[in-house]
């Protein structure tokens, strides 16, 4: 079982020396909405919105594959009406040889309305930063690093790396369209362009193998099945070089209490990912924050060296609504005494 371990994580380790790298994915992706989609910056109601996100899988195989993400949006349209902004970075650790990968960008979104009401809007995207990665081969051991008695570190291990870090341009695109139906009925899509430039990526300076382009559609809706339930479908795939990923799956809310200034409403979900895993979520809504947690279970081939493990991940919203003050005119009456 081991040596099962040690080839796959070796096969991952290959990949991201010789091949196009995979950019890193999340279960609750609707909980990661700029980086899903450049254009759901801005999509929520209030004047802030932050996100956290925190994955981690693959502790059977090797070093747990870690990812963490934050992003900021603002929605008080300070320069134009329509207009939103966001930044999110991510962190990525994978693998024995601290294989990390950062990544920064801003985002900028323009709201359409299509209808008077603005029951339907469309809103086109723009995204630009970095994506740095980096991998230290002194945690490494290489085969030639055998003695044919014993694994001695101090032999050369043959190997000729060029750089062991490699930084390039990140830029995006995205378009997304809301249908408002009523306050608990609704429908967002939307499609991604992502890695438009196609940093370079081999740390053996084979300029060729490049960042695949990467693109996103997905979809998510909102019905309401009674007073105190609703249903939240949701479909997502990507597509990037040779790697696809087809997400769907639904959670479903218990509304427990909807008050002013009081909203309390659990949620809990099951997805499907193809070929790969099935997962539970579980959160809450409360006020102006959003929870949850979700549980990958393996169904891939990779099963007997995860022993069906799969990933663990948090995810927490928190909207903000700015206090503005009106600014209310008063009128001077003249004085006739």
């Amino acid at each position: 079982m081991k040596s099962w371990k040690a080839c796959i994580f070796a096969f991952f380790l290959l990949l991201s020396f010789s091949g196009s790298a995979q950019d890193v994915h999340f279960s609750q992706f609707y909980m990661n909405p700029v980086y899903l989609n450049p254009a759901l910056t801005g999509n929520f109601e209030g004047d802030w919105r932050f996100s956290a996100n925190q994955r981690s899988q693959w502790r059977s195989v090797s070093r747990p594959f870690n990812t963490i993400a934050l992003s900021a949006e603002n929605k008080e349209e300070l320069l134009l009406p329509g207009l939103y902004h966001g930044i999110n970075l991510f962190h990525d650790a994978a693998g024995d040889g601290n294989f990390r990968t950062i990544e920064m960008n801003v985002s900028t979104a323009f709201d359409i309305p299509l209808d008077l009401d603005s029951a339907h809007t469309i809103t086109p995207a723009v995204q630009i930063g970095f994506n740095h990665r980096r991998i230290d081969f002194t945690q490494l051991n290489f085969d030639n690093q055998f003695n044919g008695f014993y694994y001695d570190p101090d032999l050369p291990t043959m190997e000729t790396f060029e750089t062991a870090s490699r930084t390039g341009l990140s830029l995006s695109l995205g378009v997304a369209y809301k249908w408002q139906i009523e306050p608990r009925k609704k429908i967002v899509a939307g499609l991604g362009w992502f890695n438009i430039p196609q940093a370079k990526q081999s740390f053996y300076g084979n300029e060729l193998i490049e960042r695949d382009r990467r693109v996103s559609f997905h979809a998510k809706g909102v019905y309401d099945l009674n007073f105190e339930w609703d249903l939240q479908p949701g479909l997502f795939m990507q597509f990037q070089g040779t790697y696809r990923e087809i997400v769907f799956g639904s959670n479903v809310r218990y509304i427990y209490k909807d008050k002013k200034g009081e909203y309390i409403a659990p949620y809990a979900g099951l997805w499907f990912r193809n070929r790969d895993a099935i997962y539970a979520v579980v959160g809450a809504y409360y006020n102006n924050w959003i929870a949850g947690v979700s549980y990958d279970v393996n169904l891939s081939q990779l099963a007997p060296a995860s022993n069906v493990r799969g990933g663990l991940e948090f995810s927490l919203q928190c909207m903000l609504h700015v206090f503005k003050p009106s600014n209310i005119q008063h009128r001077i009456c003249p004085d006739y005494l």
